[in-house]
């Protein structure tokens, strides 16, 4: 088999009908190249809705089966409403989605060691829908093959954040992905030795997507964005942006580590190891070259780029009798947030603290609060947001700073980042 393409297209590049026909005419532009991997997110704002009813799941007893039931029946909708757009006679994959969302109602019945479980077991139904769907509009034209990730992606049972098993998964996706045809997977899912659904972290599709380029030593990664490729700031919220042309490897590792949101922290390590550069390109103008991340020495061009997390949790700890914090503190710490599947974004400690700027997930954090004020001192700061400039100026911090409460700031020679709360 030769190399093949892999294609990722997110949540965004398949919301609705127009944008479904859209990925087919990517891919038939490429029909040449097949094999064609294409790996394709929940549509649209699914996984947020599946998000609500895991919530709902995790909620009280009243009313809760009623809430579940309402929910999964609009994310019924919204899918249907596109199939019935799309498809002439759509019996067939009508059936299939039905079928689906049952699977996921089957899921809110049973019982799961912790709410990081359930949500696997229910959250991943959104990318086995985007992908049947993806998979019959795609086959009316070419020869397409389905395949359920959760069978090639095999990890261990870290729920919420699993862990890829190379050489398991590596000889599941070899030994199946061995025809010249259109093969659809979903991103972001995958599944442990005992068959139980895992998913990689949000946005984890761009992973899958270095996944498979990994296993099958694909020449390259092409990642389809609303962007026409890598800007140096979110143009929703950073005034005139810059589209980076070329990125090395390492700086787009420390980039995806401070958050930048168009690709997922994991993506890149896998692609360095073989050298696959990764391409971001536009769906909406897939002529346009976009940004390659590779081997380069420098971006081009060089400029600052500008990182904003919102929804962040600030925590200060203390020892009880007022002790120093030590190491076995801060090992007790990170124990608890590694078990609980907290995502630290900046911490420093001094004497006689510890502070975290973490995501403050409604569902974990109150639990893990309350873990911590058994053994610790707390306070903490909600609705804060962290702001990260990575070769930054003094202009670029005077600018991006101006009239905000900066609660706590920490700085390298390359990196400065400012933990603040909007007055």
């Amino acid at each position: 088999m030769r190399s093949p393409l892999i294609f990722k297209f997110g949540g965004a590049s398949v919301k609705d009908t127009n944008s479904v026909k859209n990925v087919a005419k990517i891919i038939g532009q490429h029909d040449d190249r097949r094999p064609i991997i294409v790996v394709v997110s929940a549509m649209g704002k699914t996984t947020n809705a599946f998000e609500e009813v895991v919530r709902a799941f995790a909620g009280d007893e009243a009313g809760k089966e009623e809430q579940i039931n309402k929910l999964l029946d609009g994310i019924q909708e919204f899918h249907l409403g596109i199939i019935n757009n799309l498809f002439d006679e759509p019996e067939e994959i009508t059936n299939k989605v039905i079928e689906i969302i049952e699977s996921a109602r089957n899921s809110t019945q049973k019982k799961y060691a912790d709410y990081s479980e359930a949500y696997d077991a229910i959250v991943h139904h959104g990318e086995l829908i985007s992908t049947r769907i993806i998979a019959a509009y795609v086959g009316l034209t070419c020869d397409t093959v389905w395949h359920d990730t959760k069978k090639l992606i095999k990890t261990d049972d870290q729920f919420r954040r699993a862990t890829v098993k190379w050489e398991e998964t590596t000889r599941a996706i070899q030994s199946t992905i061995i025809e010249e045809s259109v093969h659809v997977v979903q991103g972001f899912i995958g599944s442990t030795e005992n068959e139980k659904p895992t998913t990689l972290g949000r946005e984890g599709s761009d992973y899958t997507g270095a996944v498979f380029a990994y296993c099958l030593n694909a020449n390259s990664l092409t990642i389809w964005k609303d962007v026409p490729g890598m800007l140096n700031g979110d143009p929703k919220i950073f005034s005139n942006t810059t589209k980076i042309d070329s990125i090395p490897f390492n700086e787009a590792i420390e980039l995806a580590f401070y958050g930048a949101s168009i690709i997922h922290p994991k993506t890149i390590q896998p692609l360095k190891k073989k050298n696959i550069p990764l391409q971001i390109k536009s769906f909406v103008d897939s002529s346009k070259p976009g940004t390659t991340i590779g081997g380069m020495e420098h971006p081009v061009p060089q400029v600052a780029n500008f990182i904003l997390k919102k929804n962040q949790l600030l925590l200060q700890i203390s020892t009880k009798d007022l002790a120093f914090i030590a190491e076995h503190h801060l090992s007790a710490v990170y124990h608890l947030f590694a078990k609980k599947g907290i995502v630290v974004n900046l911490m420093r400690n001094t004497a006689t603290k510890a502070m975290f700027c973490i995501n403050h997930d409604t569902i974990i954090v109150p639990k893990v609060l309350s873990e911590l004020k058994k053994e610790f001192e707390l306070e903490w700061t909600d609705s804060v947001e962290l702001l990260t400039i990575r070769h930054y100026s003094a202009s670029d911090e005077a600018r991006e700073t101006e009239g905000l409460e900066i609660l706590l700031e920490q700085r390298t020679p390359e990196t400065v980042q400012f933990v603040f709360k909007r007055s």
